[in-house]
């Protein structure tokens, strides 16, 4: 019996599975979608230079004690930078961590940019509320439709910042792109920076 149940809940896990990456949308039509606005866009930064990580965050303006952009990560944040202004995607508002990589990754993208705490790097953090307050402050963010709903909002963060948040996971430079819902963000789809070269 206990064999028989368990069956059946991993049945409908893998059909919820199934069925949630059925309803995502290809670049193409997930392009499409944005160019109509509405959406929130949460980009993880663009590639690294693996060979360091951050070891002085005592000043979030020194990136010395960071790991920083690597010559590729600011290739990939350009290219989104022209994708985005290519297929005239509209963007209200980029939101970004305070880490150097991922302004870096806004500001070689989209020039202005805003810079929030919430948004802060999830495995630095040891306290447990604080963390708890990141992962529901980075909810709120998805699930917060722009002010116009002909826009959209990017939002530049970290990976295990969005695992916690939304379930999702995406390599450095890729994109998570996110309908804001009364049940809750829904996401519709991802692109990777070469998602937005040119056709």
């Amino acid at each position: 019996m206990r064999n028989g149940m368990l069956s059946a809940i991993l049945a409908l896990l893998l059909v919820a599975f199934a069925t949630a990456n059925a309803e995502t949308l290809a670049p193409d039509a997930l392009i499409e979608r944005m160019q109509a606005g509405g959406l929130v866009v949460y980009w993880r930064h663009a590639a690294t230079d693996r060979s360091h990580d951050d070891y002085d965050l005592s000043d979030m303006d020194d990136c010395e004690g960071q790991r920083n952009l690597s010559t590729r990560g600011r290739e990939q944040a350009r290219q989104v930078g022209k994708g985005f202004e290519h297929y005239a995607i509209p963007v209200e508002q980029v939101l970004t961590s305070e880490f150097c990589r991922n302004w870096e990754t806004a500001h070689y993208a989209f020039g202005d940019y805003e810079i929030r705490t919430e948004l802060y790097n999830l495995p630095i953090i040891q306290d447990d509320e604080r963390r708890e307050d990141l992962i529901e402050g980075l909810r709120g963010h998805l699930n917060t439709p722009p002010r116009d709903p002909k826009q959209n909002i990017v939002v530049v963060g970290h990976d295990l910042n969005l695992r916690h948040a939304a379930d999702v996971e995406i390599e450095e430079a890729e994109m998570a792109v996110f309908e804001p819902h009364a049940d809750g963000p829904r996401l519709l789809g991802t692109l990777k920076p070469d998602d937005l070269g040119k056709r």
